[in-house]
């Protein structure tokens, strides 16, 4: 009977580990169940017209959604429909948003026929066994599958909970020939464990105790295969990868070894709990290259009530020294999670998590709202704290006991501007110095901008790159003391020229030359000995043909020494002129390489930096 396992996926980047398992599980001994499953995988962006007549015109016998937060209403419009064109067609729904109340489901859609709770391999497996050999209007054989609920004689009815695969090994790698060609460059996840050793009160990952995991030649053998099929990103969706330090050592040195036998272009990203490090990982992860290896940390709060009321127990002080060594290295792209939302954690103490998350600067910070998961301990206990949330997916906040739904939409808004400015990477530089000098909190300067934008109505816009720097530097005009303002213009063109390529500056940017500087531009790029210690990839190639792949710009500051940090020296006006080489990008931050060069190649601006 021909199977088709559909994924709707919230991005087009994505891809879903889930049913590649599941269709590996079930053919594993049996080449005729492999060769009677198929997969579709689509997104929540598309034509759900277009989705439902993809998945018909396949005319599939039995039809199998995984269901998320993020799709479950898709999924369950297309059962309906689905049910009236097909009507004996079999469906049947897993995953985690049908697990915890999959009878009320059952009774509020008839279109389904049966929901798998839980781990859903082997009961998948065998209710497919039981459908193909026509057993499934027994009702016997069906109460022997661990997980099902299922209709029987009008009916609702479930059996015993899943049983779990204690021996990961024994599911087949999903790492097919056929994945690779269905990939598409998208990402591809990959879990190394199930289970999670904590019991954080919002994470369904609390509800199964005990962590499980895939042998250490498996995932050697795995992450060898993606290495070597020019795989762009590999997400490991391991809860927190680091809670076995001697295994998450191991694997990061595999990586490490291997990545370096073959490519540099592969991007491995994991989980982890930032007070989990010890030095020997730190050292260890001092070694890759820049780039091979990122890491998302789950800070939630700094407020340790908080913390200790969602059954969290994190040493800040630790994971604050651990994420400040890991950014000075350099070589990591660093995450970092708020939530907003929690209990014991009102309006202002969120703003000193928040200001306190933010000082460790890390590459992204990702303020997100708490979401009270069906099956989660929050959700069940929500009375406890006065938590009024969505009645439909993803269940989000909107005020509990310590924090008012208008308060809540102040962060909805401050978490805008962190997601366009923070998070684009391209405001790097210019907003250290605002949230330090201007501000002198971070929170203040968001707080204040989004009032701003409200004002303005452009948060209704969709503003290009150059009007965000527009934007930012008329707020700034507006606010900042005016022998601030020319230092910050200069800071905003490095953060515009360091991530685009284009050398063109927003017009508000812009600012007068000398007419001989473009020839004294050319006259550098025609000196063989610049090439070789400026631009050394560049060997054999004319002055003209560099000129397109490079920008010089001059600045009023010398603005070289605030890459890293804001220097503690009073700063002076001082020409200088940066070079940037758009043919190389830090794969870590994302900036184009620049470098300061001596004004004395550049005679037409020697004589404004004297006396």
């Amino acid at each position: 009977m021909k199977t088709l396992l559909v994924a709707l996926n919230s991005k087009y980047i994505h891809s879903s580990l889930a049913v590649w398992y599941l269709k590996a599980y079930c053919s594993n001994e049996d080449e005729q169940a492999y060769n009677g499953v198929e997969i579709a995988e689509y997104t929540i962006n598309d034509n759900i017209e277009s989705i439902l007549g993809s998945i018909c015109l396949k005319k599939p016998e039995i039809i199998c959604f995984s269901c998320y937060i993020w799709n479950i209403e898709y999924v369950l419009k297309l059962t309906r429909n689905i049910k009236k064109l097909m009507p004996e067609c079999i469906i049947i729904l897993g995953g985690p948003e049908v697990s915890y109340d999959a009878e009320k489901i059952m009774e509020a859609e008839p279109s389904v026929d049966f929901i798998i709770s839980g781990e859903g391999e082997t009961a998948l497996k065998n209710l497919l066994q039981h459908i193909r050999q026509g057993q499934v209007s027994h009702f016997t054989h069906i109460k022997q599958i661990r997980g099902l609920t299922y209709r029987e004689k009008g009916e609702i009815k479930s059996t015993e909970p899943c049983t779990l695969i204690e021996n990961l090994d024994e599911i087949p790698s999903p790492y097919t020939d056929e994945f690779f060609i269905l990939l598409k460059n998208r990402i591809v996840y990959y879990e190394s464990s199930r289970g999670c050793p904590f019991n954080c009160s919002y994470c369904l990952s609390s509800t199964i105790a005990g962590v499980r995991y895939f042998s250490l030649d498996r995932v050697k053998k795995d992450i060898s295969i993606l290495i070597s099929r020019n795989v762009r990103q590999v997400k490991f969706v391991d809860r927190t990868f680091n809670a076995n330090k001697k295994r998450a050592k191991e694997i990061f040195k595999y990586i490490i070894e291997e990545s370096a036998k073959t490519r540099s272009d592969i991007n491995f990203h994991f989980e982890m709990g930032g007070d989990l490090f010890d030095e020997e990982m730190l050292d260890i992860l001092s070694t890759a290259p820049p780039g091979l290896i990122q890491f998302e940390i789950g800070v939630q709060t700094t407020n340790q009530d908080a913390l200790k009321e969602i059954d969290r127990i994190t040493d800040y002080e630790k994971l604050k020294n651990n994420i400040q060594r890991l950014i000075s290295n350099g070589n990591i792209h660093i995450h970092l999670d708020l939530i907003a939302g929690l209990p014991y954690e009102d309006y202002e103490s969120f703003i000193k998590s928040f200001n306190d998350v933010y000082s460790l600067n890390p590459h992204h910070l990702q303020l997100g709202f708490l979401k009270l998961l069906k099956g989660s301990k929050i959700r069940r206990q929500s009375g406890l704290h006065g938590y009024i949330f969505r009645d439909y997916p993803p269940y989000e906040v909107l005020s509990n006991k310590y924090i008012s739904y208008n308060r809540i939409l102040t962060l909805k808004a401050v978490e805008e501007l962190v997601e366009r400015y923070y998070n684009s990477g391209r405001f790097t530089i210019s907003l250290r110095y605002i949230t330090k000098k201007i501000f002198h909190k971070p929170f203040d300067f968001y707080y204040s901008f989004s009032k701003y934008y409200e004002t303005c109505g452009y948060y209704e816009k969709s503003l290009g790159a150059k009007e965000l720097y527009r934007v930012l530097y008329e707020f700034i005009e507006a606010v900042a003391d005016q022998s601030s303002l020319n230092l910050i213009k200069d800071l905003l063109r490095l953060d515009f020229l360091k991530c685009d390529s284009s050398g063109s500056l927003p017009d508000i940017l812009k600012s007068d030359t000398p007419k001989e500087f473009k020839d004294e531009c050319f006259q550098f790029l025609r000196e063989e000995d610049n090439i070789k210690k400026y631009l050394p990839g560049f060997n054999g190639m004319t002055a003209k043909d560099m000129y397109k792949k490079v920008h010089f710009q001059i600045f009023d500051y010398n603005i070289f020494s605030w890459k890293d940090d804001i220097p503690k020296e009073k700063v002076i006006p001082e020409k200088t002129v940066v070079l940037f080489d758009y043919t190389k990008k830090d794969r870590v931050t994302g900036w184009f390489t620049f470098t300061k060069l001596d004004t004395s190649y550049f005679p037409s601006l020697s004589s404004q930096n004297k006396p």
